[in-house]
């Protein structure tokens, strides 16, 4: 019962999880920017997949290391809060980092060995590393494999049916975006599960009440995106129809 509450606790939670990190890191520091230096915020998109917003023509940072740096402000608000002592607040890290991650891969894939691009993604893996360390603080672990065993439950099994789920709502997702949900956790977790286990905590059951709220939220999150998109596609079509020329017949 113990592995089953964990599991399901990552299958209730990756998805808000994953959508918030995504709102802080690629929406609310290029909104903040914006209005501080006084120029306008394009809004690219709010979906499934989260939201993501441009200052124009340009913020001080590149949008990766806005979001490196708001992750790690968050990571290190989360731990200031002891959010950590709740399993979600562990997981939240861990998607922090690995949300961070994605920008400074694609620059890999698609540029080659870069040096900045490198030390952000290691910075961005440690996120990750923390933050499966601290869910080890609260599952516990005597050895190894028990300890990889339990990070997988919660943080790295849960990626494929978030991937299915989201494949299922939008086409344009493929099998990368998996690899991107899969390998550096997984990666993470054998870093973390590695490390001596006097590191590891003393275990303790994920409560029902964590599952229960994680899966309201993530009820209420769809629900609202659902709504807006399609009260945003309502608007849009009847904006078109009010600026479309009236011909008057004879």
């Amino acid at each position: 019962m113990r592995f089953l509450r964990l599991f399901l606790l990552g299958l209730a939670s990756i998805y808000p999880l994953y959508w918030t990190a995504r709102f802080l890191l690629f929406f609310v520091p290029e909104s903040l920017a914006g209005y501080w230096l006084g120029e306008p915020v394009w809004v690219v998109g709010i979906s499934y997949l989260g939201a993501t917003a441009v200052a124009q023509p340009g913020a001080i940072f590149p949008a990766q290391w806005e979001a490196l740096l708001s992750a790690i402000l968050l990571s290190a608000l989360i731990l200031g809060l002891r959010g950590d002592r709740y399993f979600t607040g562990a997981f939240a890290i861990v998607v922090l980092g690995q949300s961070a991650l994605v920008p400074f891969v694609n620059i890999l894939v698609a540029s080659g060995a870069d040096a900045a691009a490198i030390a952000g993604g290691i910075l961005s893996l440690a996120l990750i590393v923390l933050g499966l360390c601290r869910i080890l603080q609260l599952t516990g672990g005597s050895d190894y494999i028990e300890r990889l065993a339990l990070l997988s439950l919660l943080a790295v099994l849960p990626a494929p049916f978030f991937w299915l789920a989201l494949s299922a709502a939008s086409a344009v997702l493929d099998t990368r975006f998996l690899l991107l949900l899969l390998l550096p956790v997984y990666f993470a977790a054998n870093i973390a599960a590695l490390l001596p286990s006097r590191l590891s905590g003393r275990s303790s059951g994920v409560a029902w009440n964590e599952i229960l709220a994680s899966s309201a939220v993530a009820c209420l999150l769809i629900i609202a995106i659902s709504l807006s998109s399609h009260l945003g596609g309502t608007f849009h079509s009847q904006t078109e129809q009010s600026d479309a020329p009236v011909v008057v017949s004879r």
